[in-house]
């Protein structure tokens, strides 16, 4: 049996994390993580007071006098300040629970993780030319690539939440070659910001490409489809901001993608369905007009295209 991991980003918290606030839950999770953080610390106090004690008591004889009076010494101030830093709460989560203020950015995801030797690994997001501090269930649910908004405490710089914006719109003559482009500016790309934002096109370019292809919602209802026979509603040019497919009455098709544009022909047989040549591959699919959508399934795979413009 599968168990599904509990949303990192829920619907109640994006909520109150847009109007600048925690929640109670949210507060609750941080609270206890700087409740550890502040242990660890004392731990690493201790520690150090530990082998400040065991220099100043055990140093071997031939260690030189100012290294046995400057370690213990570096050791005992690094312990009071760690101690004093979360004793006091000044550390920056704490002064960030006390405030109790969300900020957000907005921009370009990226994605990196720091092991610290065997122990827990440090998780970060990237937005702009900011690294922010993430959980391990943020890191993990937030997109690899593509445009968020990030919402974090201002001085821990400890991310909240994460929602997801949408992808860029699609430039009108997308073509391979400026699909190569992207791939190019995402490898060549010298700085935080460029890489991300280059990452974040191509995966809006494979987001369109997929939801382009993706199967059509089942058949409507005869009553709901246009009462014409489908040879006269299919007429036209429709697209779907992806491929563009013009039907002409003489059986001509003509198909746009990529910035290529390739002829074929259509017709449609005795039981309604679809025959076709689209972009160098023969088809025969079930087709329908609703409205100013044309949807086209074929082996499970499909096309739902908008009309753009009708041929008489």
């Amino acid at each position: 049996m599968t168990v599904n991991a509990p949303n990192p980003f829920p619907a109640d918290a994006l909520e109150a994390n847009r109007r600048g606030q925690l929640t109670n839950a949210q507060l609750q999770g941080l609270r206890h993580l700087a409740q550890s953080r502040r242990r660890s610390g004392v731990r690493i106090a201790a520690v150090l007071v530990v082998v400040a004690v065991l220099i100043g008591l055990y140093a071997s004889p031939s260690t030189s006098h100012a290294a046995r009076v400057l370690i213990p010494l570096a050791c005992f101030a690094i312990a009071a300040f760690l101690v004093m830093r979360f004793v006091s709460g000044a550390d920056a989560l704490t002064r960030d629970l006390r405030r109790g203020k969300v900020q957000c950015v907005e921009g370009a995801i990226g994605k990196s993780r720091v092991s610290d030797h065997g122990h827990e690994a440090l998780h970060y997001l990237e937005v702009g030319d900011t690294r922010f501090s993430a959980s391990h269930a943020a890191y993990e649910g937030a997109p690899d690539a593509g445009y968020v908004r990030v919402f974090f405490l201002p001085l821990s710089r400890r991310v909240v939440s994460v929602e997801r914006l949408p992808d860029s719109p699609l430039q009108a003559d997308i073509s391979l070659q400026s699909v190569a482009q992207s791939l190019g500016a995402s490898l060549g790309a010298r700085s935080r910001r460029e890489r991300n934002e280059a990452r974040a096109n191509l995966a809006g370019i494979s987001n369109a490409v997929e939801a382009a292809f993706a199967a059509p919602n089942p058949p409507p209802a005869p009553g709901a489809r246009d009462p014409r026979p489908l040879a006269q509603a299919i007429l036209g040019t429709w697209s779907n901001g992806l491929v563009t497919v013009t039907f002409s009455a003489d059986g001509q098709a003509s198909t746009q993608m990529m910035g290529r544009d390739r002829p074929g022909h259509w017709s449609i047989d005795a039981d309604g369905r679809l025959h076709a040549d689209v972009a160098g591959q023969q088809i025969v699919a079930e087709a329908w007009v609703s409205g100013d959508q044309l949807s086209v399934l074929a082996d499970g795979r499909g096309l739902t295209l908008s009309r753009r413009r009708t041929v008489e």
